[in-house]
């Protein structure tokens, strides 16, 4: 009775256990800083050491929304923050050479961030990396945000606009 006993309370104490797995260390920070920028965050632990959130950002003017992710890694010490498909380019488009001179004429005066080409999918990306491996840096992280979000509002269309108007 009484091993029978014990094993009950064990029993009833795992799924406590269970529920609260550690996050990664600078998940809450980051869900923060991106709720008080206004992005109303989608965040989860991908591990105990991997973290993603997704938000969306609409322009002033409500005419153009943008979805960004963060991702943060406790490994890697890196906040990885990114803007998908800002265009596509596929290899086979003939406006695509256009698109790839654009890109590297703007990466050549872009300091923080990066435009990303996938020659696979055509996808264009906009990225930039915040290292974590002394601390998180609250204001580095909301400044480095809001840098890729309006670098890709200012971008975006005019990668956009190179498309649509070559030849096809």
């Amino acid at each position: 009775m009484r091993v029978t006993f014990s094993l009950l309370l064990l029993l009833a104490a795992l799924p406590a256990a269970t529920a609260q797995a550690p996050e990664p260390r600078y998940l809450a920070a980051m869900r923060e800083e991106l709720d008080a920028m206004g992005l109303a965050p989608l965040c989860e632990p991908e591990s105990a050491i991997r973290a993603r959130c997704e938000l969306r950002h609409v322009s002033p003017d409500a005419r153009h929304e943008l979805r960004a992710f963060t991702l943060y890694s406790d490994e890697s010490d890196t906040v990885y923050v990114w803007v998908p498909r800002l265009v596509v380019a596929p290899p086979e488009d003939p406006a695509t050479p256009a698109v790839l001179r654009r890109i590297a004429e703007l990466n050549w005066s872009m300091l923080t961030t990066k435009l990303e080409w996938n020659p696979s999918d055509g996808e264009v990306r906009l990225s930039a990396v915040l290292h974590t491996d002394s601390s998180f840096d609250r204001r580095a992280f909301r400044n480095l945000v809001r840098v890729v979000l309006s670098l890709a509002g200012r971008h975006g269309p005019q990668l956009e606009a190179l498309l649509s108007r070559e030849p096809r």
